[in-house]
C-alpha cells in the first residue's frame, strides 16, 4: 500500500477539496519545520505527525520532507521521494479512503437499524415497478449496443442493484470497475463475458463479475436479456481515490 498515495498523486485523482486540504496540513508542517517549532497533535492528522516526527530525527530526513512539502504544493507530479517517504504517505491516502467512507463504517457500528420506510410497499419492488427510475440507456449500431438500466426505488448505501434490459442480439459495452458484482437472470437468453471466460446463460442463473474484470453481456435470443445487477458500488465508488465514472466505461476506439 505504500506507493497508493504516489499514484494517485501522480495520476491526479485527489479531489480539490482533499488536494487544498492535504497542501493546507502541509504548509502548517513546513512552518514548523522551518521555525524549529512543535506541532499540536490534536491540531493535524496522524500521518502529518509522523512526518514531523520522521524530519526531526536526522537533517536528510528533515530535507526529504522538506522536498516532499514542495513537490505537493508545486504539484511536481515527476518528484520521487524516498521509499520511506512513500511508506510515512501511505497513511494519507489511508485517511483519504477513511474520510470518503468514514460515514458508513460509523453506521455499522452503531447496531442501529437504518429503516426509513413508512409502509411496507416501500421494502419490496418488482421488474415492471412504476417506481423503478431510469439511470442511462445506450445505443450504438455500430457497435452492436443497445441497452438500459433502471435503479430499484431504495434508499441503499452499500448495494447497488440495477435492472439491465439489452435488446435481442445486442449487447452493452466492454467495461471494467472497481466494485463486484452478482448479476440475477430473470427473461431472455445471452452469454457473459468476463476477461477470457465466456458462459451461455439463461433464466434461474447467476453469474459473478470480480473487480476490475473486462466484461459484457450479450443478448444471444429473440426477447430482451433481463437482470438483476447487484453491487457494492455504494461502498466502492466513495473508496475508490480519482474519478470513478471515467474508469467505468470504455470508450469506443
Amino acid at each position: 500500500m505504500q506507493h497508493l498515495f504516489r499514484k494517485a498523486f501522480v495520476a491526479q485523482r485527489f479531489s480539490e477539496s482533499e488536494f487544498n486540504d492535504l497542501k493546507e496540513q502541509l504548509s502548517f508542517l513546513k512552518s514548523a519545520l522551518t521555525n524549529h517549532q512543535n506541532i499540536d497533535p490534536l491540531k493535524c492528522d496522524a500521518p502529518i505527525c509522523s512526518l514531523f516526527l520522521y524530519a526531526r530525527e536526522e537533517e536528510q530526513q528533515r530535507k526529504e520532507v522538506m522536498e516532499f512539502i514542495e513537490a505537493i504544493a508545486n504539484e511536481d507530479f515527476n518528484h520521487v521521494w524516498s521509499d520511506n517517504i512513500a511508506q510515512l504517505t501511505s497513511a494519507l491516502y489511508a485517511e483519504t479512503q477513511v474520510s470518503r467512507v468514514g460515514s458508513i463504517l460509523e453506521k455499522i457500528n452503531e447496531q442501529k437499524s437504518l429503516t426509513a420506510a413508512v409502509t411496507a410497499q416501500e421494502l419490496v419492488s418488482s421488474l415492471h415497478d412504476e417506481r423503478l427510475s431510469g439511470l442511462y440507456d445506450n445505443k450504438v449500431d455500430e457497435l452492436n449496443i443497445d441497452f438500459s438500466v433502471q435503479l430499484l426505488p431504495f434508499g441503499l448505501e452499500v448495494l447497488d442493484p440495477r435492472i439491465v434490459r439489452i435488446k435481442p442480439g445486442k449487447a452493452n459495452e466492454m467495461h471494467r470497475h472497481a466494485h463486484e458484482t452478482v448479476f440475477i437472470f430473470f427473461e431472455g437468453e445471452g452469454k457473459v463475458i468476463v476477461d477470457q471466460f465466456d458462459n451461455p446463460v439463461k433464466p434461474g442463473d447467476f453469474a459473478f463479475i470480480p473487480r476490475w474484470c473486462n466484461h459484457q453481456s450479450v443478448n444471444t435470443g429473440e426477447k430482451d436479456l433481463v437482470f438483476l445487477a447487484v453491487a457494492d458500488f455504494g461502498l466502492t465508488g466513495k473508496s475508490f481515490v480519482g474519478n470513478y465514472l471515467k474508469t467505468a466505461r470504455m470508450k469506443a476506439k
